[in-house]
């Protein structure tokens, strides 16, 4: 395992030397491309390697073109050493990546998650790179996730433990000791790089774009979100395609069961019982159902804090500090396989701050503590990433904040020791909207 390390010294000598070098290997791909384009009369404007740029693309449109998400357009910017990601030159080429997908990067880390080594075991952080032949397994109530090169997205939550192989000279292949992985696929990433799902029961043939496997008690469940997967049995040799809303059974007694994806539940009661806790309650649950929630701090459930099972439809979560959090619960049938989501966004706090209006003013006002300094902050997004507003209270007096947007916005009060240098968030709420 390696962690990648900044030469800030030696940052601007090496970077006019990668960039020249790219430069030049831009270049001669360029031309060679051109020729065959000439000698062939073929287009290049969408091939498995390269992107022939037009006016008007952008990075962002190339990564939701060829990913199925915008998000990946630091690596493109990366791999082709882009200043401009907004402002491309036309009839340039831009290296769609066409690459090993290890090593893969920890995007989040929650709990305890580390390499399984043989003599010991190396802890995992965000940040970290994970190689082929790596074994990496999650504790007790922690989740890890991985991505690939080319923009594939691997979630693996609590107890579980996979082997990641390489597939062919592109694939990749993420034997399932116990456990799940959820996985999140570009939709247009090119079936030569081959994406495995393995057991002892069985394999899985990634199609597309979000599905999850889970390995318990010998037998491999998968269910299908979007796009489709290919399962085949170790035993019988049986095969069957298990398409969108479609979940299947794979057992080492051999045989695939295909059974459509129970619905997301509509009946879920939320409580917020900060600082205590977040209480879940199924109002209507299924006879012979489980119900099975988790908890992030992402849209996306990338990053999953807390997660927990119920055979009676009631869950609660501890030790969440307050702030806005992201819950989603699904139907488990019979098999064992798990439905659709209902997703909520939870406001969690305990109302240590009071919010009032007068006129254009807002007024924010909650007990000062010494060395401690605070800072209200106003976003567009419950998870501030659009951060509009970071004011810093001068004053342990009520803070007066005027001329703010008139829609729906969220805010949040961080608090610092200065001693320490320790942050965190004492209250949260919305703005001009519910909460």
């Amino acid at each position: 395992m390696k962690r990648h390390v900044s030469l800030l010294s030696k940052a601007p000598v090496r970077h006019c030397e990668s960039r020249y070098k790219s430069s030049k290997k831009t270049f001669l791909q360029y031309v060679a491309l051109v020729s065959a384009v000439l000698m062939l009369g073929t287009s290049v404007s969408a091939s498995e390697d390269y992107h022939l740029v037009v006016p008007g693309d952008t990075l962002w449109d190339i990564s939701e073109r060829y990913y199925g998400t915008p998000n990946e357009w630091p690596l493109l910017q990366q791999l082709n050493t882009i200043s401009q990601p907004t402002k491309l030159q036309p009839n340039t080429v831009v290296d769609l990546g066409a690459f090993d997908p290890f090593p893969l990067t920890v995007l989040y880390r929650s709990g305890e998650v580390w390499i399984a080594e043989e003599d010991n075991e190396t802890h995992l952080a965000s940040g970290d790179t994970v190689h082929v032949g790596a074994i990496v397994q999650t504790g007790v109530g922690s989740s890890v996730t991985l991505q690939m090169r080319d923009g594939a997205r691997a979630v693996v939550p609590s107890n579980s433990r996979v082997v990641l192989q390489r597939e062919g000279e592109r694939g990749i292949t993420f034997y399932l000791e116990e456990g799940e992985v959820e996985s999140y696929v570009p939709p247009n990433r090119t079936q030569r790089r081959a994406y495995h799902i393995e057991t002892n029961a069985g394999v899985l043939g990634v199609r597309g774009t979000h599905f999850r496997a889970r390995y318990v008690d010998n037998t491999l469940l998968t269910a299908v979100y979007d796009g489709g997967v290919s399962a085949q049995s170790r035993i019988s040799a049986e095969q069957a395609l298990v398409s969108r809303d479609e979940g299947a059974r794979l057992s080492t007694a051999g045989g695939i069961r295909v059974v459509p994806l129970l619905p997301p539940p509509d009946d879920v009661q939320i409580t917020s019982f900060a600082p205590d806790g977040i209480q879940v309650d199924v109002l209507s649950p299924r006879q012979g159902a489980t119900y099975q929630a988790q908890i992030a701090d992402d849209p996306n459930f990338l990053n999953i804090l807390r997660e927990q099972s119920s055979s009676d439809g009631q869950l609660s979560f501890t030790g969440l500090m307050p702030g806005f959090y992201h819950l989603r619960v699904a139907t488990v049938d019979e098999l064992g396989i798990e439905g659709r989501s209902a997703a909520f966004v939870i406001h969690h706090n305990d109302h240590r701050v009071s919010v009032a209006r007068e006129g254009g003013t807002w007024i924010f006002e909650w007990p000062h503590h010494a060395q401690k300094t605070y800072r209200l902050q106003l976003a567009a997004d419950s998870e501030f990433r659009r951060v509009l507003l970071d004011y810093e209270a001068k004053h342990r007096g009520p803070l007066k904040v005027s001329r703010l947007p008139e829609n729906d916005a969220y805010w949040r009060v961080i608090s610092e020791n200065e001693r320490t240098g320790v942050t965190q968030v004492i209250d949260t709420g919305t703005l001009n909207g519910p909460g």
